[in-house]
């Protein structure tokens, strides 16, 4: 077939089917429609006059299908290569990075500095979201940020950063009503997050004192306006120990009450499979990780204070 003919669309949807044997998997990691990789597997092997796929109990690639995945998938891997290979020294390297808001305002971004002193030709991009990994279109990102209850085995994510939950309150609060027990912060208006996957009850019922019926709440959609409340003092907020840390640190909230390993999703990263900066990605998840361990200890410090 002449080059200039070439179904280069339709070869790169067969080598993810190839790869994944799977036309969900393969869509998710192009970033597409399961109906969009069908039609470009449908339209190759017409144009090719070749079943490709036995379509049985389990997908498999015909003798005709391994022939050509055996020569399009080295194919693409030296096309990745050499468009890797290409000397950008004059030109930004950009590293585009998804991540929780208020995770990206409260820890990320306090933080980022320390990774562009490093990486100075780096333009590290931020956005937001909290959607779940497979919702993600991994062609449009870099390196993913989320909290997980446990790894997805099909999108390998590392933790990075643990998520003990605090009770945390401005420090004015507990000077007019010092705080020794469960029973003192139940006296006090409570901060919750809807978003958080644990809240007071589970709290309470971790200490063995059940949630009083009476409690005062204040319920709010996201962590931030729950964290933004607790820093104005309008009651005690339970929060992941990263985003309350760098506050506790300059003394603009305090730790209510003492409550060790009292966990709840931790963070985790993922280097997009589709990253066209998949070597600066792993640099940036490794940053990653050694900050994480630096918040660790000083969580850990925190409560053993």
């Amino acid at each position: 077939m002449d080059r200039r003919n070439l179904p280069l669309t339709a070869l790169r949807s067969f080598e993810a089917v190839g790869r994944h044997l799977s036309f969900s998997r393969a869509a998710e990691s192009l970033g597409v429609t399961h109906g969009a990789v069908s039609r470009q597997i449908a339209l190759l092997e017409k144009a090719l006059g070749v079943r490709l796929f036995d379509r049985g109990a389990r997908l498999a690639l015909t003798e005709q299908g391994q022939r050509l995945f055996d020569g399009v998938a080295p194919a693409f891997d030296r096309l990745a290569a050499a468009v890797e290979n290409i000397d950008r020294r004059d030109a930004p390297r950009v590293l585009l990075v998804n991540a929780p808001p208020t995770f990206t305002m409260k820890w990320l971004i306090p933080r980022l500095s320390r990774f562009q002193q490093r990486f100075r030709d780096v333009d590290v991009r931020l956005s937001t979201g909290i959607g779940p990994l497979r919702e993600l279109k991994m062609n449009e990102v870099d390196v993913v940020i989320r909290r997980l209850a446990r790894p997805d085995p099909e999108l390998p994510s590392i933790p990075f950063l643990s998520s003990a939950l605090f009770p945390v309150c401005a420090p004015e609060l507990i000077e007019r009503r010092p705080i020794k027990s469960p029973a003192d912060i139940a006296g006090l208006q409570l901060i919750q997050a809807e978003t958080g996957a644990l809240g007071w009850t589970d709290w309470f019922a971790r200490l063995g004192h059940p949630l009083p019926a009476n409690v005062r709440f204040a319920r709010f959609e996201q962590m931030f306006y729950a964290l933004e409340a607790a820093l104005d003092g309008l009651g005690v907020a339970l929060l992941p120990s990263a985003l309350v840390l760098d506050d506790i640190a300059s003394g603009r909230l305090v730790i209510a009450l003492k409550v060790p390993g009292f966990y709840e999703r931790d963070y985790f990263c993922l280097c997009s499979p589709l990253s066209r900066q998949s070597a600066v990605g792993r640099s940036f998840v490794d940053w990653l990780a050694e900050e994480g361990q630096d918040s660790n200890r000083l969580g850990d410090s925190l409560i053993a204070a």
